[in-house]
């Protein structure tokens, strides 16, 4: 076949993630039409990408509040690209903007990864273009995809190092390595473990070259980052990890139970422990015992670099609430290389004993997860329509009744991203994530620098108390629909505490920790 050939074969199988990810997003609209142009992020924490964003476009600066640097964005890569989109809005939404580039990325992961693998599989490059489809295809990472989150980016960061890998190019590893720092830290280890579980087998030298390539890439990056965080806050992380990381039993047992069979078994495909065990199984017997191939070879690694992935994700962030997006979310660009990976590994498992079935067995395996994966669009469209109309209800809402306030007042937050989005105040996030200040010894003398205007009063996660034991003024914010965006039913509010009089004293305690205020004058 000439070049030309292979090149009008190639656009058409091209054509196969592309349409894959536009029937996603037909579907999405399907059912939940309101979401991409009239809803705003499934989550919070979208809200507070996107203030880093903005502040970044309008100042230069990765800030919270404005002009004042922070270490709360764990994905500083994602903060400067959606700075861009608020950037060149020119009067559209920015929130539906960041929408359509989080799902462009999604679309460009699943092409990028197609391109990666085809020169494994010249023969059946369809069974490789089928493979990206699925991937285009699934609702948990379209979704995710449109979330505001930096699960696309992560998932682009990721494509890419397995077809540099793939293609011997430890230079790209390296710079990959880095950029997965900036855009999801743990996805630098896919970019270090699979070229070691790809190389090994065959070449162990070229293993450790490409791998320790991207190490070095991934801590050069932490290393410069470290220096930013440390003149910042004067810790070498952000913020956000030793707010919410755990460090205390990293690798418990139980918490890997938890994420490996609950959380994951939210999710089409990988969502059987039975199944993801055997395609483990699978994956390193290839590697160890029969693979001979370069193709058997990028399959297994693809699909156990993955299970690296979700296995370090469970370790730092142990996943309480595995049906919450808020938790799923973390460990969604795993599922890139996973589900990839799986229809590869059916052909190649069976065209080793069964040639002649080979293809017709895969083609059956890849519409069964096709149907799998259509009939899982219904209800993840509705949770994800049902999270963002709770946190538009709250949220959105609490930081809309302060955006006529100055910006001279204060307000002390719980959930701090759309409160500093929408409303004008400076906001002083008590759980620490964008307020470094708070998780240090000397956080009093902070917010006695900092007294409030209003506070947040958030059921099960803060207190308000005051030594008048006065009735403090307040305005409630709840959900309209059920509460899904956690399990917590008691999350499904926010009370805007007004603290006034001027001067009154009294004390905050957010998740156990007492926080000392006196109402600003």
């Amino acid at each position: 076949m000439d070049d030309e050939r292979v090149r009008a074969r190639l656009s058409w199988l091209v054509l196969l993630p592309v349409a894959a990810a536009a029937g996603g997003l037909v579907a999405l609209h399907a059912w939940a039409p309101l979401y991409l142009f009239h809803q705003g992020f499934p989550l919070d924490d979208s809200w507070i990408h996107a203030v880093y964003a903005r502040e970044w476009a309008r100042s230069g600066l990765l800030a919270y509040n404005p002009g004042v640097p922070a270490t709360g964005e764990t994905s500083p890569l994602w903060a400067l690209l959606l700075g861009v989109v608020h950037k060149f809005a020119f009067g559209a939404s920015p929130v539906a903007l960041t929408k359509m580039f989080g799902f462009a990325l999604h679309v460009l992961s699943a092409v990028c990864l197609g391109v990666a693998l085809q020169p494994l599989f010249p023969e059946r490059r369809w069974l490789v273009w089928s493979a990206s489809a699925v991937v285009a295809l699934d609702p948990t990472l379209v979704l995710a995809s449109v979330s505001g989150m930096e699960v696309p980016l992560a998932t682009l960061v990721i494509a890419g190092a397995i077809a540099a890998s793939v293609r011997g190019r430890p230079i790209v590893l390296a710079v990959l390595g880095a950029l997965a720092i900036g855009a999801r830290p743990e996805a630098a280890a896919i970019a270090v473990v699979f070229p070691f579980l790809y190389r090994m087998p065959s070449n162990p030298r070229r293993a450790f070259v490409e791998s320790f390539a991207a190490a070095a890439g991934g801590i050069g990056a932490l290393v410069l980052l470290g220096v930013r965080n440390h003149a910042i806050s004067g810790r070498l992380l952000p913020a956000t990890f030793y707010a919410k990381a755990n460090t205390g039993s990293p690798f418990n047992v139980r918490l890997q139970q938890v994420g490996f069979g609950d959380l994951l078994g939210t999710m089409p495909l990988v969502g059987v422990p039975a199944v993801l065990a055997a395609f483990a199984i699978i994956s390193l017997l290839l590697l160890t015992r029969w693979g001979k191939t370069a193709s058997e070879r990028a399959a297994s690694a693809m699909f156990l670099s993955g299970v690296v992935f979700c296995a370090i994700s469970f370790a730092l962030i142990p996943p309480i609430d595995p049906a919450s997006f808020y938790h799923q979310r973390y460990v969604l660009p795993a599922l890139l290389p996973m589900a990839a990976a799986m229809p590869l590994l059916v052909h190649l498992v069976v065209a080793r004993s069964a040639p002649s079935v080979a293809q017709p067995l895969t083609v059956g395996t890849i519409v069964v997860f096709a149907a799998v994966l259509i009939a899982a669009w219904p209800a993840r469209a509705a949770h994800l329509a049902n999270d963002t109309h709770n946190i538009d209800d709250v949220q959105v809402a609490f930081g809309q009744a302060l955006a006529s306030s100055p910006a001279s007042d204060i307000v002390w937050a719980v959930d701090a991203g759309a409160i500093r989005f929408f409303g004008a105040p400076f906001v002083v996030d008590t759980i620490g994530l964008n307020t470094p200040e708070i998780l240090g010894d000397d956080r009093q003398a902070f917010l006695d620098r900092h007294e409030p205007k209003f506070l947040d009063l958030f059921p099960s996660w803060s207190e308000v108390q005051n030594e008048r034991h006065l009735e403090l003024r307040s305005q409630t914010f709840a959900t309209s629909t059920p509460y899904t965006v956690a399990s917590n039913r008691w999350m499904r509010s926010h009370v805007l505490v007004f603290c006034e009089p001027p001067g009154l004293r009294g004390r905050m305690i957010v998740r156990g920790r007492p926080l000392a205020f006196r109402c600003a004058s």
